[in-house]
């Protein structure tokens, strides 16, 4: 099965022009997709909708919850001691520092559950973790929005 990490923005931009697509790819059985604890944090916050008065979240954000991941790992210390490229944690901005590319703590996590699980595929729109991610994950585990989606439409036609 193919297992896919989507990055908030993906998330959004799948909301935005393909709003079937999580159902379609929940049909197929074949395709996984999975959203990172602290992404499903920061969409939800997105999400909050007031229906008299108490805060709900959408709909679109409830059917994320089976595909919601745990990201307490471990940082794999290979990704620290990586002597091809410098990175650097500033912790009063909670950034990482991945030759020059600043990402969050968030994106961070993203890469290190990849570079954990060689089974799992970032996708993103995020340049600075696209540039990132190729420094440390495999070039196979890495997919922009417009990659996904082509991907996607061969495993919804078969």
């Amino acid at each position: 099965m193919n297992q896919y990490i989507l990055d908030a923005n993906i998330v959004i931009k799948i909301w935005d022009k393909n709003p079937d697509l999580f159902s379609e790819i929940e049909k197929v059985g074949i395709v996984d997709f999975k959203i990172s604890k602290n992404i499903a944090i920061e969409l939800s916050q997105k999400e909050y909708k007031t229906l008299n008065g108490i805060p709900i979240l959408s709909d679109k954000f409830l059917k994320l919850l089976d595909h919601i991941i745990d990201n307490d790992i471990d940082i794999d210390n290979s990704i620290l001691e990586m002597t091809n490229i410098s990175i650097k944690f500033n912790s009063l901005t909670n950034m990482y520092s991945i030759n020059d590319n600043k990402i969050s703590l968030n994106d961070f996590n993203l890469i290190s559950l990849c570079k954990s699980n060689r089974d799992y595929v970032l996708v993103t729109e995020d340049i600075k973790l696209q540039n990132s991610a190729k420094l440390i994950l495999e070039s196979n585990q890495i997919l922009t929005f417009e990659e996904f989606s082509k991907k996607i439409k061969v495993y919804l036609k078969t």
